[in-house]
């Protein structure tokens, strides 16, 4: 019995030990089309870039998908949060997700047959040998529920049942409708799995946290079950302006970064 005993913990202990911390989140980055329609209309691209550097620099995450963005936004993010980093990380483009130097990309693309207006990519990564996938979404509240039952029957296709998977962007619905339902059947919420969790606002916040403090979560980190979620947050970085003698608080996006650190 004892034997027993010692086997079964040296073997926990390998598992720990072989096991990949992942720091992945996802980023509603909001194109120059949308900043015109939201907020006061004074914030652009071109003025909340460098608080978006600065704040992923800062937090330096292993994989970050990217929603709503144009292609000149992803490119300038890219160089933005190389600039200056001295090897500290160096960052890449699959498609419109960012992964830094500690993940190897083995091959990406994009899921075909999403409805019209939502759109799903993927890529097949590996960390220190341990491989897994990241679907990168942007639903409509529309085709929310279709588009999961089409990103859950491609993942069971393309994704063997033992290699982490993740899923991450927009939803289009909140937590508890039948798309976060029928989402976390397969992908559970990382907000739900995290034993600590920092997120006190929902994730929208239209330019304007003082007229947008809702709870409800829009953008998600979904992990596969066998990954072990052991924090999630929502970024809450701010930058501030002035305007005759009156300095206005103005945050990087219509929507908050949300994080996770797994380990799988």
């Amino acid at each position: 019995m004892k034997r027993s005993l010692t086997f079964i913990i040296i073997a926990m202990a390998a598992l720990l030990t072989n096991a990949q911390d992942l720091y992945i989140g996802s980023f509603f980055v909001t194109t120059p089309e949308q900043e015109a329609l939201l907020g006061d209309g004074k914030d652009k691209w071109t003025t909340r870039r460098q608080t978006v550097y600065d704040m992923f620099k800062y937090e330096l995450p292993d994989v970050l998908g990217l929603q709503s963005a144009t292609s000149s936004q992803m490119t300038a993010m890219r160089a933005g949060m190389n600039s200056g980093m001295s090897g500290l990380a160096s960052y890449k483009l699959a498609g419109d997700i960012l992964y830094n130097n500690t993940v190897e990309l083995d091959t990406c693309g994009v899921v075909d047959g999403m409805p019209e207006g939502c759109s799903c990519t993927w890529a097949k990564m590996r960390k220190d040998g341990t491989e897994f996938y990241v679907y990168n979404i942007c639903f409509t509240a529309d085709s929310a529920y279709v588009s999961t039952n089409r990103l859950r029957t491609v993942s069971a296709e393309m994704v063997p049942t033992t290699t982490p998977c993740f899923v991450v962007g927009n939803l289009g619905m909140k937590e508890g409708t039948q798309p976060h339902k029928r989402m976390t059947a397969k992908f559970p919420d990382c907000f739900d799995s995290a034993t600590y969790k920092s997120a006190e606002y929902g994730t929208v916040n239209n330019f304007d946290l003082e007229n947008n403090h809702s709870t409800d979560r829009f953008d998600f980190v979904f992990a596969s079950k066998n990954v072990t979620v052991s924090a999630y947050g929502q970024l809450q970085y701010a930058y501030f302006t002035s305007e005759n003698g009156t300095y206005k608080r103005r945050l990087p996006s219509s929507h908050f970064p949300v994080m996770a650190k797994v380990k799988m």
